[in-house]
């Protein structure tokens, strides 16, 4: 059967009909539909983790018990599982146990880029890249069998154009149901100091005996053109290479670690000049001169370091006009939500001379209307620590924001943290009962689950249980309320908190529409300042009708009285 699949769509379905019993991992863009797609299947049990390395652990727990399982993260993600990951490749598997790593090259809807398949050289693993949706659906299938095989797990690394782009994949539409038996061995998977270094030696074997068998994979190709160039690439690079030289000949390799040397060595020598082409690091290009290799690549400074690839710059690099300085993501300038139950805590928030920590979140988009609301934004859980380091150095009271998903997430070991060390920091944990940056999923505090109801997490049980005294809930849209609290927080000393309660406006009904009355309007801006994207400054400040949500933030604010519900301005549109 034939379909229209996003690569995501392709790994969730190959993964489906590989047999796995379980589907783990954290949501975060451009992954999380694998998860969402896989959960369709009621034969197949599916989580989403509290975090990226706790879902790696409880896959590796069904992994051993002889169940298949596959673990789903962007790449950020990945260095949350890394502790585990790195250990994993030591005590191998029983069932089959694949990893799927979404990059984000340009930085698209990250904090970073990063390369994920340099993690397959820390951890001594395979690492199989797909080019297209039916190569993430076949190659998903194969890395099962290579995980088992080889007794080791497998990293499948995507990009943000593969997981999201839809080409057409043949399915066979037939599931394979699977079991291993478990066995116990504390040798192999008990790791004390008397078993990991017979463990590290078996790793070693294991890869090496990987290596010398990829041929037989048929996941890497040769295409023979002309041999004035042959190019060496991988994933989504080896479209545009096709699209922009179609005469050159290729090494389009499947598996990008470890390298098979006589793969490499005998495409050498069937081409006159050899060239890399790669997204993110110089990864293959590093081990092919590794190799000895004389080859072409980001090193001479002909392909961009950062962000995406694309069809003209690999045309224009071959032409010899292409500037080596890259091209990044187009600047975004996505702001919070009309009606956003964040905007009020960050309105009453801006009004202050405060070092306030940020975190991952949307509630980093603040920055678009306050542009110095929040001093830092690092990673998940983050915020807190860096408010709490700032606090002990300056000897001054600090403020941290977090969401509801990520304190769950990685903020709990940083308020332990910030206590036990005695720092002075508000803690303002943002509570729109979801994970709303990546779509909307659920966590351990919403009392959902993916297919049904769970038991709700409660913040403020979790704030006592660490020694935080002092915690209040305040509702998002009491702009009064939440000043209050605000002070009373920022009055007192060591770690305090405030929950601020608002469900995310995409998952509530509008409400009342509002107006701006002119002839009350005193044109003093403050409600331009509240950050809304509904209010816009024409000849007069206006309320636009199809985006304002009807919070009521906005009257709270003016002092004019000059904002009026039941909608009547001639100038919205």
């Amino acid at each position: 059967m034939k379909a229209l699949l996003t690569g995501n769509e392709a790994v969730a379905i190959g993964a489906y009909e590989a047999g796995v019993f379980a589907a783990t991992g954290y949501p975060g863009t451009p992954a999380t539909e694998i998860i969402e797609t896989i959960a369709r299947y009621k034969e197949v049990y599916t989580e989403w983790s509290v975090n990226e390395k706790t879902a790696l652990e409880i896959a590796s727990g069904f992994s051993l018990s002889g169940r298949r399982t596959l673990v789903v993260m962007k790449h950020v993600g990945l260095n949350v599982a890394s502790d585990p990951l790195i250990s994993l490749a030591y005590t191998g598997v029983n069932a089959g146990l694949v990893i799927v790593a979404a990059d984000d090259p340009g930085m698209w809807s990250s904090q970073n880029e990063q390369d994920s398949r340099l993690y397959g050289r820390i951890a001594n693993i395979p690492v199989i890249e797909p080019s297209d949706s039916e190569e993430a659906y076949i190659f998903t299938k194969r890395a099962f069998e290579i995980s088992e095989n080889f007794d080791l797990p497998v990293l499948l690394r995507l990009t943000r154009a593969i997981s999201h782009t839809n080409t057409v994949v043949n399915i066979e539409n037939k599931r394979q149901e699977y079991y291993r038996q478990y066995f116990i061995n504390p040798a192999k998977n008990v790791l004390l100091p008397p078993f990991t270094s017979k463990r590290r030696l078996s790793l070693q074997k294991r890869i090496e005996e990987f290596r010398q068998y990829i041929p037989q994979t048929g996941l890497n190709r040769v295409e023979i053109i002309e041999d004035k160039a042959g190019i060496i690439t991988s994933g989504i690079t080896y479209q545009y290479v096709k699209d922009a030289l179609p005469v050159a000949s290729v090494l389009k390799l499947g598996i990008v670690h470890p390298l098979n040397h006589q793969e490499i060595k005998k495409f050498n020598s069937m081409v006159k000049e050899l060239f890399v082409i790669e997204e993110s690091e110089p990864f293959i290009e590093d081990a092919v001169r590794a190799l000895g290799m004389r080859v072409r690549g980001k090193q001479d400074g002909i392909f961009p370091w950062a962000g995406e690839l694309n069809q003209s710059i690999v045309r224009e690099a071959f032409n010899g006009i292409y500037s080596t300085s890259g091209e990044i993501c187009e600047e975004s300038y996505s702001t919070l939500c009309a009606g956003c139950p964040y905007l009020g805590m960050f309105y009453v928030l801006s009004k202050k001379p405060l070092f306030i920590g940020g975190d991952i979140g949307c509630y980093t988009l603040s920055v678009r209307t306050f542009p110095h609301i929040l001093d830092t934004t690092l990673c998940m859980g983050s915020g807190i620590s860096q408010a709490a380091g700032y606090s002990i150095a300056k000897k001054e009271r600090a403020a941290a924001v977090i969401g509801d998903s990520t304190f769950f997430h990685s903020g709990i070991q940083a308020i332990l943290n910030a206590i036990y060390h005695k720092a002075n920091i508000l803690v303002i944990i943002l509570d729109n009962h979801t994970t709303s940056m990546t779509g909307g999923q659920p966590h351990i505090g919403t009392g959902k689950g993916l297919r049904e109801a769970k038991k709700k997490l409660l913040i403020e049980d979790v704030l006592r249980g660490c020694g935080v005294e002092y915690i209040r809930r305040v509702g998002a849209y009491d702009i009064k309320d939440i000043e209050n609290e605000v002070n009373k927080g920022l009055s007192m000393d060591g770690v305090t908190a405030i929950i601020v309660d608002g469900e995310c406006i995409i998952n509530k009904k509008k409400g009342g529409m509002f107006y701006i009355d002119k002839s009350k309007c005193s044109l003093c801006g403050e409600c331009l300042s509240l950050g809304c994207e509904a209010i816009v400054k024409t000849e007069d400040s206006c309320i636009i009708r199809n985006i304002c949500n009807g919070c009521g933030l906005c009257i709270q604010i003016c002092e004019n009285e000059a904002i009026k519900k039941i909608h009547n301005c001639n100038l919205c549109r």
